[in-house]
């Protein structure tokens, strides 16, 4: 098993990245919440191709996977640029978000492709992930826009985050993902039924080891791809070593409680905790409460 990086906007150097096997995932929503910007204004654009194109240059020539858009409602209210405020859903984890946003409103993921279309052009490495899946049609519809934006070769992942991802994997793959993102964040609390924690790592459990199990089967039998991504513990390596994942993504921040001290001095090691703070008090200040997991 090989490790891959994640990473939510913090700045990638060649030689971090000589460490990896390649970018694992790019959360695209942190570098929308630290701006404050909805993908569809013309500013937020440049942001994210700056970042991409400095990114995919770092890796040199290795695979950089990026996952479009995935906010809550409630984070999503907080951006400029947004389609309009929803004050109303009662369980933003299973609301409207990823996948389901952009199928709702597809001009902000257009606005994403468009950008991500400019820097496929020179970096080719760049592949795209669909966020929150949970049928088919979800990612198939997805796959169909981003092979019409992007380019017909362009790579296409899927997350499995949800457990109705892993019942329908073998569709998902046969139906071109031919990369498998595991989400353990949200996977464990879903197939749990627990409320996730803010600042708490995941934490293995029966029903989240057999799941990863399950997904293991059916790449391995599909011959796709699998990487485990989340706030990654040495519980979750381990079962990720034990299942045979091809690789694991470690977020930025995690580096030296997993690997060590080498990267206890990174400069951006609290970046991810310093967006979320600012969102709590972006949610706050509309008159509503955060979630738990924002």
């Amino acid at each position: 098993m090989r490790a891959a990086l994640a990473l939510s906007g913090e700045e990638a150097t060649a030689d971090l990245l000589c460490d990896f096997d390649h970018v694992g995932l790019v959360r695209s929503e942190y570098l929308f919440r630290q701006d404050e910007l909805y993908p569809t204004p013309t500013s937020a654009q440049p942001v994210l191709h700056d970042y991409l194109s400095a990114t995919c240059a770092a890796a040199r020539g290795a695979p950089v996977w990026f996952r479009t858009l995935d906010v809550t409602t409630r984070e999503a209210n907080t951006l400029a640029g947004v389609e309009y405020r929803n004050f109303d859903e009662p369980f933003p984890l299973m609301g409207l978000r990823g996948i389901r946003r952009s199928m709702a409103y597809p001009e902000s993921l257009e606005a994403e492709l468009g950008v991500l279309a400019d820097v496929y052009r020179e970096q080719s490495t760049l592949g795209v992930v669909a966020p929150f899946v949970s049928e088919v049609d979800e990612f198939i519809w997805f796959r169909t826009r981003v092979e019409r934006s992007v380019g017909s070769g362009s790579r296409v992942a899927v997350m499995v985050e949800t457990p109705a991802a892993v019942f329908e994997l073998e569709k998902l793959v046969q139906a071109g993902a031919s990369h498998v993102i595991v989400g353990t964040n949200d996977l464990s609390s879903l197939v749990s039924a627990r409320v996730r924690v803010v600042g708490r790592s995941t934490q293995t459990s029966p029903a989240l080891e057999r799941a990863l199990a399950q997904v293991r089967d059916v790449t391995a039998r599909h011959g796709a791809t699998m990487t485990i991504a989340g706030y990654i513990t040495t519980g979750l390596l381990a079962s990720a070593e034990a299942i045979g994942a091809d690789f694991v993504a470690v977020h930025y921040c995690d580096l030296p409680s997993l690997f060590g001290d080498r990267y206890a001095n990174l400069p951006e090691l609290g970046h991810v905790a310093a967006i979320k703070a600012r969102t709590r008090r972006a949610i706050a200040a509309l008159g509503r409460p955060a979630d738990g997991n924002i």
